[in-house]
């Protein structure tokens, strides 16, 4: 199912920004111009992603520091095992789509 997550003149270059939708609380990146869409709390303490930074294709918690690549979720560095949930971006007419 295919949700509008924004339109994507509100996540510029760099950006981290944290949308919800139903109950679910959703990452978006925009790296590289490319939109990334995943979990947005760590799956180590629940920490808040969009607070987090982001290096290249690093993304790093701010919690207690587990990383991750924005392009599949994969955990780099713990204290994290478990990787994030990346969401199918599609992109139409401006605005972000993500497959639920």
């Amino acid at each position: 199912m295919l949700a509008k997550l924004c339109d994507k003149k509100f996540l510029p270059e760099g950006e981290l920004r944290s949308f919800k939708l139903g109950e679910r609380e959703i990452l978006a990146i925009n790296a590289g111009g490319k939109i990334y869409c995943l979990d947005g709390r760590c799956t180590h303490a629940g920490a808040p992603l969009a607070e987090g930074t982001l290096e290249g294709q690093v993304l790093t918690c701010p919690w207690h520091y587990s990383q991750f690549n924005i392009s599949d979720g994969s955990v780099l560095r713990g204290p994290a095992y478990k990787p994030l949930k990346p969401y199918a971006v599609e992109e139409r007419d401006g605005f972000i789509f993500i497959d639920l």
